[in-house]
């Protein structure tokens, strides 16, 4: 039991590290708006490059963030009616969700993404703009983001088990 308590804070750990990192990146995306802004409107000169940077750029910072997210509990949910339950309630009704859709949707997600991402990298696949930066490292966040997610439910669902057997918050 000690030994689990421990890989979940390791994993959190980790998961934390990743998402307080790549939350940088919205720094840079910024930068490239504003300089396509400027660009575009101030010397009307447009670049190539900026809309596709920045759509990748923007897909990294968003996927890759998910994990961090759930592990901080904000993604959206309404919960009119579950605020309603005792605290155990509400840990077994998210141990059913976590079972009947949250872990078959990742899965999936991981083993497809995951094929997805492999073909991408065979061909060193490229967008079909003029730009043409290659897409093959962006696919491969969305194999990476499930990973993420998989292992923060997995955090997750342990949490509310102990929770709802023990009776003890980690």
């Amino acid at each position: 039991m000690e030994l689990m308590n421990r890989i979940i804070l390791i994993i959190e750990k980790i998961i934390a590290a990743i998402g307080k990192t790549a939350a940088w990146a919205i720094i840079p995306l910024m930068l490239i708006m504003v300089f396509e802004v400027v660009t575009r409107r101030i010397l009307n000169h447009p670049t190539l490059w900026t809309f596709e940077t920045s759509t990748q750029l923007y897909g990294f910072h968003f996927m890759i963030l998910g994990a961090y997210t759930l592990q901080l509990g904000r993604h959206i949910s309404v919960d009119i009616v579950v605020e309603r339950f005792t605290k155990r309630t509400r840990a077994i009704l998210d141990i059913l969700l976590y079972l009947v859709f949250f872990f078959p949707f990742i899965i999936v997600l991981l083993i497809e993404s995951t094929a997805f991402a492999r073909e991408s990298w065979r061909i060193l696949e490229t967008s079909f703009s003029v730009f043409a930066p290659p897409i093959y490292p962006i696919k491969t966040m969305i194999p990476l983001t499930a990973l993420l997610l998989l292992l923060q439910g997995i955090c997750m669902f342990y949490r509310k088990f102990i929770f709802v057997v023990k009776g003890v918050e980690l």
